[in-house]
């Protein structure tokens, strides 16, 4: 049944729910991936997949979303996504969990996942975040965030970090794996030297919380000769995976390392923790 709130389904083998049938399965086994495809969960994620034009395939609500849904729909760059309105129960018998926040969507990930690390948001941003095998999906979708809140042009990732686009991820991130350009690279140390030798003043700082790296502070510290706060040159800060860091490959094409000071007796932070405090002091948010 339709109606201006969605294509009402109460029949659980209805061929129109196929890319929601077993979505917790085919997430873990990468088959999402694979497939083409992303999940989106949670209305406000929902309502940024449906800016982005020809990324929505198609919107699955519970009848108590089914309004708002309609209404972010029907004011969105793809006005005419399906919208499927089924029971909560029926959402969990289709899915494999319970869809405890009644709302999800299907993405095509070629609408977002298309940049390489020589597209323009790497060959000309001023802030860049790169993921040097950073594999815990939290650390990298709160990673993506903070991107967001602190201006980054673009990210990259090596081939062994965790996708942001995996719908855990993507929900920890609140959406903006959507928004913040990415791309995956083969070889992180190499892409990283074909940046710099495109663009001799970018600037690398390996995240490392040994004694020996610099602090932030010294390293967000530019003045002119006036003794006035000055442009920072151009960017990129790599963040290493939870325990081993920054690979030696990674630090090793680095300009420097730096470190966050803490408190003595504490020597590290989450991933996703120190790399909103550094993008902090490196962004123009960043108090003078």
């Amino acid at each position: 049944m339709s109606s201006g709130t969605g294509e009402h389904i109460a029949d659980l083998s209805d061929p129109r729910l196929d890319d929601y049938r077993f979505l917790r399965d085919r997430d873990l086994s990468g088959a999402r991936r694979a497939e083409g495809l992303l999940v989106g969960e949670t209305l406000p994620i929902i309502d940024i997949m449906l800016r982005v034009p020809r990324l929505t395939r198609s919107v699955l609500t519970s009848p108590r979303l089914a309004a708002r849904a309609a209404e972010m729909i029907a004011a969105s760059a793809n006005p005419t996504t399906p919208h499927f309105v089924a029971e909560e129960s029926t959402l969990a018998s289709l899915t494999g969990f319970h869809v405890h926040r009644g709302a999800l969507a299907i993405g095509v990930r070629s609408a977002v996942e298309c940049h390489h690390s020589q597209s323009d948001p790497f060959r000309h941003g001023m802030l860049l975040v790169a993921l040097d095998e950073v594999s815990n999906m939290d650390n990298v979708g709160s990673i993506f965030r903070s991107c967001a809140a602190f201006g980054v042009d673009g990210v990259l990732l090596s081939r062994h970090s965790h996708d942001p686009l995996y719908r855990k991820a993507l929900r920890v991130s609140m959406g903006h794996a959507l928004t913040v350009p990415f791309a995956w690279c083969d070889d992180l140390a190499r892409s990283l030297l074909a940046l710099r030798a495109a663009r001799p003043t970018l600037r690398i700082l390996a995240a490392d919380a040994s004694t020996d790296s610099a602090s932030i502070d010294d390293a967000c510290a530019h003045r002119g000769a006036d003794g006035q706060r000055s442009d920072p040159p151009p960017t990129i800060l790599v963040i290493g995976a939870e325990f081993a860091g920054v690979s030696a490959a990674v630090r090793a094409v680095a300009n420097a390392s730096v470190r966050i000071p803490m408190a003595l007796g504490i020597d590290s932070l989450n991933a996703g923790v120190a790399a909103g405090i550094c993008l902090h002091r490196l962004s123009r948010f960043a108090a003078g």
